[in-house]
């Protein structure tokens, strides 16, 4: 591509926003079934289907409150409708290509995302961003440039969903190790643990009666909240029933669970925890069932009581038949060390899936 001029202009005097439908509702939809999309705030799935449409065009929209607050999307479906949680970007020029500002805008107008219960996104705070835009010699605006760089960014963002769909696949792939030189025998799960339910412990309990004990729900990395009580004390394997079902995180120390959250307790004295971890997450995690995900993300899994009962671990045993918990660390171990090989691979394709790329006259 030869070189290529860019001005900055405000958002405001390339676009200007107009408010979706708001009375598209949930309740709507479902009176006014038919086969025309409503696009609204969620970017997920479908929010409905109604017998009319507003839309035969491409739109390009960005959703204004909730939890995708920000996001921008081009709509081009044959006949849709836009609903009151998104806006849309009319271009004040017919020398706007639309798939050029949809990938220029995408990471600009997130950025101005206002945080809070419920983010949200305005006209006001963004109308007077400066938007990169390429220009001829004689300032109009360069249509032709902006195909030629939105289709660069497309074939960008495709290697981007290849490399995305190769880190979910890494993610949810499970390595088996088996060392030849051990024996195995398949135990039942209920054989090497009783399982303690949580507590029914909610958001609101918690804000009641705050402190310094982490009381663990759903979520595998962080706890739910922080209470004045504890119900267990030391170090156990715990799994999660609710959000990703199946993950299991080792708990250490004074903590509490709820009725999202599972404790195996151990009937033996010579099982090892992380030999467990590794043995048994791929097997709950291939059981589980719900909502798989997007992009990664935004999963909501359960798992159920009844399934501990079916899984079979096979665990390494010694010649007279006990547990041999050296060769449950050996292989633990091993694992670690893979698991940790894979996780700076996972951490390399984010790095460049996630990186922005920026327009400037020095390009």
């Amino acid at each position: 591509m030869p070189d290529i001029k860019i001005m900055q202009f405000p958002l405001e005097k390339l676009f200007r926003s107009k408010r979706g439908n708001s009375n598209y509702t949930k309740k709507y939809c479902n009176t006014h079934i038919g086969e025309y999309e409503v696009y609204t705030g969620t970017t997920i799935g479908s929010f409905g289907k109604i017998n009319t449409y507003e839309y035969s065009t491409p739109q390009l929209t960005y959703t204004t409150d909730g939890e995708y607050a920000g996001t921008v999307a081009l709509i081009e479906d044959e006949k849709f409708n836009i609903g009151g949680h998104r806006a849309i970007l009319i271009p004040n020029s017919e020398n706007l290509y639309l798939k050029y500002f949809h990938y220029i805008l995408g990471s600009i107008i997130r950025s101005k995302t206002k945080d809070g219960s419920v983010p949200s996104v305005t006209w006001a705070n963004i109308k007077r961003l400066e938007i990169p835009v390429p220009i001829k010699e004689n300032g109009e605006y360069d249509v032709e440039t902006q195909q030629e760089i939105a289709y660069k960014y497309e074939l960008l963002s495709n290697h981007r969903a290849v490399l995305r769909n190769y880190m979910e696949q890494l993610d949810e792939s499970y390595i088996e190790i088996s060392d030849n030189n051990c024996n195995y025998k398949e135990v039942p799960l209920n054989k090497l643990f009783k399982y303690k339910r949580g507590r029914s412990c909610t958001r609101e309990y918690c804000n009641q009666h705050k402190g310094n004990y982490p009381v663990w729900s759903a979520n595998n990395i962080e706890p739910l909240a922080y209470v004045d009580f504890n119900d267990y004390e030391g170090r156990y394997i715990s799994l999660s029933r609710n959000g990703i079902a199946g993950k299991i995180t080792i708990l250490d120390g004074k903590f509490t669970i709820n009725e999202d959250r599972f404790l195996l307790v151990p009937l033996e004295y010579n099982i090892d925890y992380d030999f467990i971890k590794y043995a048994v997450e791929p097997i709950l995690r291939s059981k589980k069932k719900g909502r798989a995900g997007h992009d990664g993300q935004n999963e909501f899994t359960k798992i159920s009581f009844m399934i501990l009962d079916k899984v079979m671990v096979r665990m390494p045993v010694t010649e007279d038949g006990e547990y041999d918990i050296e060769a449950q660390q050996q292989i633990a171990k091993k694992y670690d060390k893979l698991y940790k090989v894979k996780e700076e691979i996972s951490k390399r394709i984010e790095q460049l899936i996630t990186t922005e790329i920026f327009l400037s006259n020095d390009e």
